[in-house]
């Protein structure tokens, strides 16, 4: 789909939700539009047997739903069609990373108790990042957080005018205010509450739903001497704690399922808003590999076409792209259909 062809597209995918795989890809470059649909539906459950790939091609910077399902991506930049059709057959053609298999690992970490997901988390992400970029980024974060309350209130906020109050998650009805003082200077190279939230927004983005008093717990437990800040030590140290030998005993069901969830969201050039990233997770983009594999499949197949009971549907006005997905199917002998929009 194309714009505002999601609408009839989500209204397929409805009506055949439980009986048909039906993946979504939709391009789209209204912010707007793209908000609306990832906040109203829960296109995660709808689709939680299928692929749900949502390309932005706007400039202003989406405000995404802070848990999104594992088999929702969202990504910048148009689709290279081909690629993502074919990556999405191999997928699961394949059996490898079922979108059915990404929505229960979802589940499974969404049921764990916070800290377990925390920790969890934290063991596979300083396996991808080092600590240094971790603390320097929840640094930079409380600092631009400090800055920002010091400028209210220079401002004339009608904030009090010794404390100025930054929510924790705007999106979020249930988070109380954190509490920021400008006046009182921020201790150098620390992270206050904050910018922990932040750090763990940018490095976890796939743990799940958590409340205030979830991250003021945490915060406690990494703050030791009760300061209310961070420092290097406390957080080095807390690393190593959680990574040592003796801490590496959650499930291995746990293990797997958030090793598959969590967010990369600082990848560059065609970059991920948020997605699911693995090293098997990278075909489901599709690339040159995967157009090989489904034309080896419909090339070496003893079937006359292995490819029989797939579609593709177009909802959308784009004359580039109705022909490109034209040429796809044709060559992949798949059915192809558009609903036409000159009403």
């Amino acid at each position: 789909a194309s714009g505002i062809g999601i609408t009839p597209t989500l209204s397929l995918v409805f009506n055949y939700a439980g009986k048909k795989r039906i993946n979504v890809v939709w391009a789209c470059r209204d912010p707007g539009l793209v908000e609306y649909i990832l906040h109203k539906f829960d296109v995660g459950a709808i689709t939680k047997k299928s692929y749900a790939f949502i390309f932005y091609t706007g400039t202003r910077e989406l405000a995404l739903p802070k848990d999104l399902p594992m088999n929702v991506f969202v990504f910048n930049g148009r689709p290279h069609l081909e690629h993502t059709i074919t990556g999405i057959v191999q997928t699961i053609h394949s059996g490898d990373g079922l979108p059915e298999e990404m929505y229960a690992a979802k589940e499974k970490i969404s049921n764990a108790p916070f800290e377990k997901r925390m920790k969890t988390a934290l063991r596979r992400v300083v396996e991808i990042y080092e600590k240094d970029e971790m603390f320097e980024y929840a640094v930079e974060e409380t600092e631009k957080a400090a800055a920002q309350a010091s400028s209210d209130l220079l401002l004339g906020s009608d904030r009090t005018a010794t404390t100025v109050a930054v929510s924790l998650d705007e999106n979020d009805p249930e988070a109380s205010p954190l509490m920021i003082s400008p006046v009182d200077k921020v201790p150098q190279g620390e992270v206050s509450l904050k910018g922990l939230d932040s750090m763990i927004h940018e490095f976890l983005g796939g743990i799940g739903e958590y409340s205030r008093s979830d991250i003021e717990t945490f915060f406690r437990e990494i703050d030791s001497d009760g300061s209310g800040f961070i420092d290097r030590d406390e957080f080095d140290d807390f690393i190593s704690m959680i990574t040592s030998k003796d801490m590496t005993g959650s499930s291995h069901s746990l293990d797997l399922a958030m090793e598959r969830s969590l967010a990369m969201p600082r990848a560059t050039g065609h970059s991920v808003v948020s997605s699911v990233q693995s090293q098997q997770d990278n075909h489901l983009l599709g690339d040159e590999s995967t157009i090989e594999y489904v034309h080896n499949l419909v090339k070496n197949s003893d079937i006359d076409n292995p490819l029989e009971d797939w579609s593709v549907f177009y909802c959308g006005g784009s004359n580039e792209t109705k022909s490109i997905l034209k040429r796809v199917t044709k060559k992949y002998g798949v059915d192809y259909a558009v609903e036409k929009f000159d009403w």
